[in-house]
């Protein structure tokens, strides 16, 4: 099994399991996230925002073709989101990450109980979280996520933007990833281990 994008420069689908970080401006990411995690008829889709409103996200979703009843939101930008038809989880900071697991392993339970579920994630961003939380922190908490994605057989999808971390920072964070992808206004291209290449059977 694996799962489908749309738009990537020479990706047209990734395994299950994989976790592909997204390096780029926000502006230029954070579309590309949402076209990479808007969900097939089978699957779910759960967004962790840190710098977009709940709604916004859902409506673009929408737009994407997603339904309500396949979404679901952990929002981190210390708002009161409620959402007709879509489970919201609000958090008050963005380094909250203890509560980002717990919402998110409650999400899962609440909407799927122990079924197993072909479901997309998408986190944006990690540079907004790594504002409010120290590198070791968050580098153990994506280690533990990813791994949580692989072992759900899921898809996820983190954004980051290099440009607001030293080179240090970057390459810790990208070491928790089996792949990547560079992200300008023209294109997506990704590099490293878990895509099915275009032309490549």
């Amino acid at each position: 099994m694996s799962y489908r994008v749309d738009g990537f420069e020479n990706a047209i689908s990734f395994d299950d399991g994989v976790s592909l970080l997204m390096n780029g401006t926000s502006n230029t990411t954070t579309p590309r996230l949402l076209d990479a995690i808007t969900p097939e008829d089978d699957e779910q889709a759960v967004v962790i925002t840190t710098n977009t409103g709940a709604e916004t996200i859902v409506n673009e979703l929408e737009r994407r073709g997603a339904v309500r009843e396949q979404i679901g939101i952990i929002d981190c930008t210390n708002t009161d989101s409620e959402i007709e038809g879509v489970p919201v989880r609000n958090l008050k900071s963005p380094g909250d990450l203890t509560g980002i697991s717990l919402e998110f392993a409650k999400l899962f339970h609440d909407k799927h109980s122990d079924d197993p579920i072909r479901a997309r994630i998408g986190f944006a961003s990690v540079s907004t979280a790594l504002m409010y939380t120290e590198l070791r922190t968050i580098f153990r908490f994506l280690h533990v996520f990813t791994a949580r994605i692989r072992s759900g057989n899921m898809f996820g999808v983190f954004s980051l933007d290099p440009t607001m971390h030293d080179e240090k920072a970057h390459n810790t964070i990208r070491a928790v990833f089996d792949c990547e992808a560079k992200v300008n206004e023209s294109e997506v291209k990704v590099t490293g281990t878990g895509f099915q290449q275009q032309g490549v059977l």
